[in-house]
């Protein structure tokens, strides 16, 4: 009976090792161990959430595509993605996904704190500042100097498992998305740009620059973006 209850207990012990190898390398540890506790987080479904969202990209990134071989292509784009989600992981953001060069993360879901756009601002202050020792590797191996946007949302959206019965996701649906992404499209490359209701999350201080009114697409009202400097500690 012992024998028997071991060999189950390592059966166990190597089907979770094996679910964290293969299923940490697309979600946060965070994640993984919240489906590993809660099998039943798996059903389709969602809950309303408030979180801050954010959206990066490099600028101009297809057009410089157009000017390097497809390796070359692939070594930039990994360079920057591993460096961003090493980044973005360490301050507790959720990678929802990789659209080519652009990340959509989460801040706030599936487990909410008190300093989620804190942490946003943060992450994204550092993604900007990792981007010297990126661009000095790239230059050393003949690649061209790339810059990113970031963009910064704070407000209510569905997170959740969304899909079919053959392929889901955890991810996010939801007004404040699209408002993310008009925001980052505004992003100059070296920029982060923050909407007025993540402004308003932020407990810490900050250098805040510019602010300006932008009519976005789909969206009747004005919205107001910030743009973030630095640390103001």
């Amino acid at each position: 009976w012992h024998d028997r209850e071991e060999l189950y207990r390592q059966q166990l012990e190597r089907n979770e090792k094996f679910f964290r190898a293969t299923f940490g390398r697309y979600l946060s540890d965070e994640i993984v161990t919240d489906i590993l506790e809660r099998p039943e987080g798996l059903e389709l479904g969602g809950d309303l959430r408030r979180v801050t969202i954010m959206m990066s990209d490099i600028r101009g990134f297809t057009t410089l595509s157009e000017h390097l071989a497809p390796a070359q292509v692939v070594t930039l784009i990994n360079r920057y993605l591993a460096a961003m989600t090493d980044i973005i992981l360490a301050y507790q953001g959720t990678i929802d996904e990789f659209i080519g060069d652009a990340i959509l993360a989460v801040f706030g879901a599936p487990q909410r704190r008190d300093d989620d756009a804190d942490r946003a601002v943060r992450c994204a202050l550092e993604m900007q500042a990792a981007m010297e020792a990126i661009n000095a590797r790239n230059v050393a191996d003949g690649l061209p100097e790339i810059h990113t946007g970031i963009a910064l949302n704070t407000g209510d959206v569905i997170a959740g498992n969304i899909g079919s019965e053959r392929r889901s996701k955890y991810g996010f649906v939801g007004h404040p998305m699209n408002v993310a992404s008009r925001i980052e499209d505004l992003t100059a490359g070296g920029e982060i740009l923050i909407s007025d209701s993540t402004l308003h999350g932020l407990q810490g201080d900050y250098l805040i620059g510019g602010s300006q009114e932008v009519k976005v697409k789909g969206i009747d009202q004005l919205v107001v973006v910030h743009q973030v400097l630095g640390d103001g500690a």
